[in-house]
């Protein structure tokens, strides 16, 4: 139901992009976003039945479709050549978000698996961990380098982006920073404590604090994006 309200949402720009100047990579955008809703629609439904090749298989089209949906939409988001710094940083920035997002909400709601079932081994909980440390300090170090390589390499809209950025929402990227990537590094080394003793019970609730941050983060960035063009 959300993924059908977004592209009713982006329904009209679709159109009129598409009506003004036809684009092959604004149709197969369009395209990508109704296959992702209809095999997460068959996912949904594949959860209230047996048919585990149905399901494995939904499950991995709508991952593919929604990769692919979130590399094409990047290319409306910035003024450059198709061969530019641009064309590689904005989809890997956009991919890399969302990984962030995916570890830390699942990090969440597995901890609230194990305040059910108190037996379980901690293993899947320590996976997840480490998948959400290193979907961190990725993009954490992505966005340094590629702020470097943007105001160095960067076409000439990216340029006057960075500046400003710089000169009029200073405050809201050193906020982004601090609540989107600082505090959640903090929190993941707590939640390594907690599980060394191991206490899920704790470690679940740094994992929702942790959550709080990473999204409130992920909107200061979209806030940031739709002021400077730039996929801080």
């Amino acid at each position: 139901m959300i993924a059908a309200l977004g592209f009713w949402g982006k329904s009209h720009l679709y159109i009129r992009n598409l009506s003004a100047d036809f684009n092959w990579v604004t149709a197969l955008e369009a395209l990508t976003h109704l296959l992702f809703i209809f095999f997460f629609a068959c996912y949904i439904v594949s959860l209230w039945g047996e048919k585990q090749a149905f399901r494995a298989r939904s499950f991995s089209a709508c991952i593919l479709t929604g990769i692919a949906g979130l590399f094409l939409s990047a290319h409306g988001f910035y003024q450059a050549p198709l061969w530019s710094l641009e064309t590689f940083v904005y989809p890997l920035a956009f991919f890399l978000s969302s990984l962030l997002l995916g570890s830390v909400t699942v990090g969440m709601l597995i901890g609230h698996w194990y305040l059910i079932d108190t037996g379980q081994t901690l293993d899947p909980f320590v996976r997840i961990y480490k998948f959400f440390v290193i979907s961190l300090t990725v993009p954490s170090a992505f966005l340094l380098l590629s702020f470097v390589l943007l105001y160095f390499l960067g076409a000439h809209h990216t340029l006057m982006g960075i500046e400003r950025l710089w000169t009029q929402h200073s405050t809201l990227f050193v906020t982004r920073i601090i609540i989107g990537y600082l505090a959640p590094l903090t929190l993941s080394w707590m939640i390594w404590r907690t599980l060394s003793i191991p206490h899920t019970m704790a470690a679940t609730g740094l994992f929702y604090i942790a959550l709080l941050g990473v999204f409130v983060g992920e909107i200061l960035g979209r806030q940031i994006l739709a002021l400077t063009s730039l996929p801080f």
